[in-house]
C-alpha cells in the first residue's frame, strides 16, 4: 500500500513540473494598442454630419497602456481605468463617472484585431494607421 500511495504522489510531482500549454489568452498582447468604433462610415460622412456650433466625435476609442491600464473615450471625455483579462473577456474597471455609472465595461476577445463590447454588441477594430480611416 505504501508503494502505491508513493507511486501516485510521484506521479503528481512529476505532472506538476511537466510543460502546460500557454494560456491563450497571453498570446493576445493588448499593450499599446488602441480600438476603435467607427460612428460613420467614412470622414466625409462624418464631417457631413457636424453642426455649426459644435464637433460630434467620429468614433470611440479604447487604448490599452503599460501595467494594466486603459483609457477609453466614448463621447468626448478620457476616461482612465485599468483592465484584467479573464478568460475571452476583457473587463475595464473605472472610478465613479456619469458615462460608466456601473463602472465596468467588458469587451469580449473576438481576436487579435477586434473586440466586442457585450452589452451593446458594437465590433471595435484595432487601428492599424494613424488616421482612424485607414
Amino acid at each position: 500500500m505504501k508503494i502505491n500511495l508513493l507511486f501516485v504522489v510521484s506521479l503528481f510531482l512529476l505532472a506538476s513540473f511537466c510543460e502546460r500549454e500557454e494560456d491563450p489568452k497571453k498570446n493576445l498582447e493588448f499593450e499599446n494598442e488602441t480600438f476603435i468604433l467607427l460612428h460613420f462610415k467614412n470622414e466625409q460622412q462624418c464631417l457631413d454630419a457636424q453642426p455649426s456650433d459644435f464637433f460630434i466625435n467620429c468614433h470611440s476609442e479604447l487604448t490599452f497602456l503599460e501595467n494594466n491600464q486603459v483609457e477609453i473615450i466614448l463621447t468626448d471625455i478620457i476616461w482612465r481605468g485599468d483592465y484584467q483579462i479573464i478568460k475571452k473577456n476583457i473587463i475595464l474597471n473605472f472610478q465613479n463617472n456619469p458615462e460608466i455609472p456601473e463602472g465596468t465595461i467588458v469587451f469580449q476577445i473576438i481576436n487579435n484585431s477586434k473586440l466586442k463590447k457585450v452589452d451593446d454588441k458594437t465590433i471595435w477594430n484595432r487601428k492599424t494607421g494613424e488616421s482612424i480611416w485607414d
